[in-house]
């Protein structure tokens, strides 16, 4: 189980160094938050450790639950009656992301 857990965490790692988003999937308890969380605090360590990789950088994350708020709240929404947008959760978590000027790894979960 050590070994699976080890592994799940580098191909994490890897899934990261190629693709723009990642989903993982798996049962209740399959451990899917700890390999995240891990690896977080794996890259983390390493930078300021002063690890030669500059694929290893300080990892901030934000999560949230989309299923206890409405579409609306999660992405954002226009108000016809007023022509204005708000911005939801999500959009305004990856803005902020955006916006900051720093080499960490921002994730939103």
């Amino acid at each position: 189980p050590l070994d699976v857990f080890v592994l799940k965490v580098v191909q994490l790692f890897e899934t990261f160094n190629v693709r723009f988003g990642v989903m993982l999937v798996g049962p209740t308890g399959g451990g899917k938050t700890k390999i995240y969380e891990m690896l977080q605090a794996a890259c983390t360590l390493l930078r300021e450790s002063d690890h030669p990789d500059e694929r290893f950088q300080r990892t901030r994350k934000d999560v949230l639950n989309p299923k206890c708020i409405k579409m609306g709240e999660l992405y954002g929404e226009y108000n016809l009656l007023t022509n204005e947008w708000t911005d939801g959760l999500g959009s305004t978590l990856i803005r902020h992301a955006v916006a900051d000027p720093s080499e960490d790894r921002k994730w939103v979960v």
